[in-house]
């Protein structure tokens, strides 16, 4: 997978993050990004966050690392 590509999903990633946070209980917020991955993100999508998480060049941020646990990874999605 291109640098790129895991940037861009890492940063789209991110941003959802950023944008759920304010307010919510930190559960909350873990459950509406995976929600939101798992809803609008393709599986191929999913996929690459998850490579990104097991790469020490990515920064994801916290709530997207806990959300990881929820968002549906397999090819079967």
């Amino acid at each position: 997978m291109s640098d790129d590509r895991l940037k861009y999903v890492v940063d789209m990633a991110n941003q959802i993050a950023l944008n759920l946070l304010h307010g919510k209980e930190q559960q909350q917020c873990v459950t509406e990004i995976s929600h939101h991955i798992n809803r609008f993100w393709a599986p191929s999508m999913r996929a690459q966050l998850a490579e990104a998480a097991n790469n020490d060049n990515y920064q994801l941020e916290g709530m997207v690392i806990l959300a990881l646990r929820e968002i549906k990874i397999t090819a079967e999605n």
